[in-house]
């Protein structure tokens, strides 16, 4: 007997013919009791094989003397096994195979679910790498225009510098009337001049003097008051220039702030893209192993999955209720032959009778070729990454892209950045 869910239905077959065995000792005492039982055990296990031997054993029990009213209770003793095989040995068997079909439908559809949720991680972790990427990329640009705030403010502080010291050295006025005017007054007090001298030299030396001097005095004013209005735009747009400044600076601060966080989250998409592609992994192994259970003898505890096994089971079982039906047919006493055995052998069809099993292999070849199972790179949203500066205040030529495909064998392990090591020497960074 074969130790698999084969011999065991061997076993109970061959158990059923118990009867028959102390029948078959009333109808011939030529023959020992246990020769047709032989000669189907062997049948059952190796119908293909050893043929002569059953076919001889068979034939001599066939062509021995019966014993006169014996031969109906033998003949309904093998009936009662045909029976038992059809409702016992055939059910189980039928059955075995739909458990087993169940069982990989199951299995598939968990696959399929797995690779689902597969794919619906990694869309989101290509969600995800593609928001941090151009997050940066905005970071980046942010930085760059605070960058051009901070040299616009330096060149307005020069500027303002240099026009409010030309409005402090205009601020001092000084009217110099020196060799410009004849001061020289004289008249004569006989000749009674002097009011009149008086009056010409106050119209025509004191009113050109004061003339002048107003003038100037207008003049250097009007280009201080123009200097001071050139020094107080100048502060005024140094004052904006560091608001802008202040502006610029504080909206790449808060984008990198939310880059940091938008970091954080790509990280765990992408993690739980390598969490989710190894599930996937585990179910494919799971359900091909299953399958290359079906698939070989005894497989997975003693042969409850083997269709290798069940298939054997039918063939021996529909060839020995062949053989005993050809047998009665025969009155019991008519030899058989090979031609018997392989009538009987090639009227066996398992696949028609109990149907084949549906291994989805065109699905399951897809499936595999969805979130592989084997060391490959992986690319999210533009296969590129950013590096990052440190620090509180970088400079944006800092930042640089570089390309990025990781390396992924879900049926081993997750990204190398998912392991604890590289998460905890991330945070102490």
């Amino acid at each position: 007997m074969l130790a698999t869910r084969h011999g065991l239905v061997i076993g109970s077959v061959i158990a059923s013919l118990g009867h028959v065995w102390s029948i078959r000792q009333k109808v011939s005492t030529e023959i020992g009791s246990t020769a047709l039982a032989d000669a189907i055990g062997s049948l059952m296990q190796q119908h293909s094989s050893g043929t002569e031997d059953l076919l001889n054993r068979i034939s001599a029990f066939a062509g021995s003397a019966v014993t006169p009213g014996a031969a109906n209770s033998y003949e309904t003793s093998l009936k009662a096994v045909v029976q038992h095989i059809e409702s016992r040995t055939e059910k189980d068997i039928k059955l075995g195979q739909v458990v087993t079909q169940t069982k990989l439908s199951l299995l598939f559809k968990g696959l399929e679910g797995a690779n689902s949720v597969a794919n619906t991680a990694k869309t989101s972790a290509e969600a995800g790498d593609k928001t941090w990427f151009e997050c940066v990329a905005d970071e980046q640009t942010k930085l760059q225009v605070a960058e051009a705030k901070e040299r616009s403010l330096a060149t307005s502080r020069i500027n303002e510098k240099e026009a409010c010291q030309q409005q402090q050295d205009a601020a001092a006025f000084a009217f110099d009337a020196t060799g410009k005017y004849k001061l020289d007054f004289a008249c004569d007090f006989m000749k009674q001049t002097c009011v009149a001298a008086l009056q010409t030299f106050n119209t025509t030396t004191i009113q050109k003097m004061h003339q002048d001097a107003t003038a100037t005095l207008q003049q250097a004013k009007a280009t201080y008051n123009k200097l001071k209005a050139n020094c107080d735009k100048k502060t005024q747009e140094r004052v904006q220039a560091q608001h802008a400044l202040d502006s610029a600076e504080s909206a790449w601060s808060t984008q990198k702030a939310t880059c940091e966080k938008l970091g954080v989250r790509r990280h765990a998409t992408l993690c739980a893209f390598g969490f989710a592609a190894q599930a996937k992994c585990k179910a494919e192994s799971i359900y091909n192993s299953s399958v290359a259970a079906t698939q070989s003898q005894g497989g997975f505890f003693n042969g409850v999955f083997s269709e290798v096994d069940r298939k054997t089971e039918w063939e021996s079982s529909q060839t020995v209720k062949c053989m005993i039906g050809r047998f009665t047919a025969r009155s019991l006493n008519s030899a058989l032959d090979k031609v018997d055995m392989a009538a009987c052998a090639a009227n066996v069809n398992f696949d028609q009778d109990v149907g084949k099993l549906n291994l989805r292999q065109g699905e399951l070849a897809k499936l595999g070729a969805s979130n592989k199972c084997s060391a490959g790179t992986i690319s999210f949203h533009n296969s590129l990454t950013w590096n990052v500066p440190a620090g509180r205040r970088p400079l944006s030529s800092g930042y640089t892209q570089t390309a990025w495909t990781p390396t992924l064998d879900p049926s081993t392990g997750n990204f190398q950045f998912c392991s604890l090591s590289a998460i905890w020497g991330a945070f102490r960074r």
